[in-house]
């Protein structure tokens, strides 16, 4: 899976490197946009926005050849109303697309998880365990707690109905490691094999074929 595979398929027409960036530091006093916003970020990374809203980032290596900046706002831009002209309900904004030392900086709002998801035709769930459940995920699983030595399975999970759950599924293996941060609006609890935490509220994942979760208050 590619984080945002819309934008990276652009990216790539754009002839870019898909090579992992560095690390971000995520501010813990300050909302998850704010945190966006106001810091440089180095990694590719979503935010999830209380509100249900999602937020990405895609940061890419840009190796110029048919296309500028302008070219690649363009292509996004088209990519966005094709998507919302067969899907009516889907908001999704390009907020931002820039161009700056041969590195390109995609800054996308998702109205909600679905948007994200089928944009992106990515595995994806943002919302409560309850929903999770719900919506048909396998929650036959074993998590780890961030703060002791205790795990979480299925039955603990369904008992956190309320509580809230990221999952990110590849359905086959990449062709390199790929790295992904993940925003939490609250405190993260638990989370799975390939994930790890990086502050109370984020958590970077090793990506590849399965799936990575992350179950926050």
């Amino acid at each position: 899976m590619k984080m945002g595979k819309a934008i990276i398929l652009v990216l790539c027409f754009c002839m870019l490197g898909l090579t992992a960036c560095g690390e971000v530091i995520h501010q813990e006093n300050a909302s998850n946009k704010e945190a966006t916003d106001e810091i440089a970020a180095t990694v590719s990374s979503l935010s999830i926005e209380k509100d249900g809203s999602i937020s990405s980032t895609i940061i890419e290596d840009f190796f110029e050849s048919y296309y500028d900046e302008d070219g690649l706002k363009s292509m996004i831009e088209s990519l966005i109303d094709e998507y919302e002209a067969e899907n009516a309900s889907a908001q999704i904004k390009l907020k931002s697309c820039k161009v700056k030392d041969g590195v390109a900086n995609v800054r996308m709002d998702y109205g909600d998880y679905q948007a994200y998801a089928g944009y992106n035709a990515e595995v994806f769930f943002a919302g409560t365990i309850k929903d999770a459940n719900m919506a048909g995920f396998d929650l036959n699983v074993t998590l780890k707690s961030v703060s002791d030595d205790t795990t979480a399975s299925k039955p603990e999970l369904l008992g956190m109905g309320d509580s809230h759950i990221v999952i990110v599924g590849c359905e086959e293996e990449p062709e390199q490691p790929e790295l992904l941060r993940i925003n939490c609006f609250d405190e993260i609890l638990y989370v799975s094999d390939g994930v790890t935490t990086v502050g109370k509220k984020s958590a970077d994942v090793s990506l590849s074929k399965g799936y990575r979760i992350i179950v926050f208050k």
